[in-house]
């Protein structure tokens, strides 16, 4: 129905402009390639056919092209390393932790004349398979550093939450120094599983 009334009024606009001479509707006609009314009724289901394949090819055109820049630049002007990373840093932010166990570190302290002993059981954490590895492979040096550590420290002061706190720190920093790393590719925690000062 509205298609006929659209017909309908292209075929009364022809022909007003043919009885009238008026040369801008005319005009119109004859860019278009219409120059009769039989042409219009000819040509209707056509037309919008022809419309929606032009409309339909636009917007693919539109969409390759749309892709074609995105893989050209690269995502705003990033390298491929840079989306790597971005990605990678998303995967570890949904990726469960992973612990390697330093087991048991024993060490005596002299304190007030006496000899007194710390235990700890320790476990490193980190989102990383490769860092994980690394420390596995590198246990020996990391239990070296850690029990040079535990004996530098002052047995009163790891009696208070303060004091293993900055142990855990130094501990932290001790095991990424062997490892060579730094944060984020780096052991992320250390975590205290046992802590006995006797």
């Amino acid at each position: 129905m509205v298609g006929n009334d659209n017909l309908n009024l292209s075929r009364d606009s022809v022909a007003k402009a043919a009885k009238s001479g008026d040369r801008q509707e005319g005009a119109i006609w004859r860019r278009s390639g219409v120059d009769s009314v039989a042409e219009v009724e000819k040509s209707g289901d056509k037309s919008k056919l022809i419309i929606v394949i032009v409309i339909l090819s636009l917007l693919l055109l539109l969409a390759v092209g749309a892709v074609a820049y995105l893989l050209l630049v690269g995502g705003g002007g990033q390298s491929a390393a840079a989306l790597s990373e971005q990605v990678q840093e998303a995967q570890a932010a949904t990726r469960e932790p992973i612990y390697v166990d330093v087991s048991k570190v024993l060490v005596n302290l002299q304190h007030g004349g006496r000899t007194r002993y710390v235990q700890a059981d320790i476990e490193l954490m980190s989102y990383s398979p490769k860092v994980i590895e690394q420390a596995q492979r590198d246990m020996p040096a990391i239990r070296d550093r850690l029990l040079f550590l535990l004996n530098a420290q002052d047995f009163a002061a790891l009696k208070t939450v303060q004091g293993k706190e900055a142990l855990r720190a130094d501990a932290l920093q001790a095991v990424n120094a062997v490892l060579g790393l730094e944060p984020p590719d780096a052991i992320e925690a250390l975590y205290f599983e046992n802590f006995i000062l006797q």
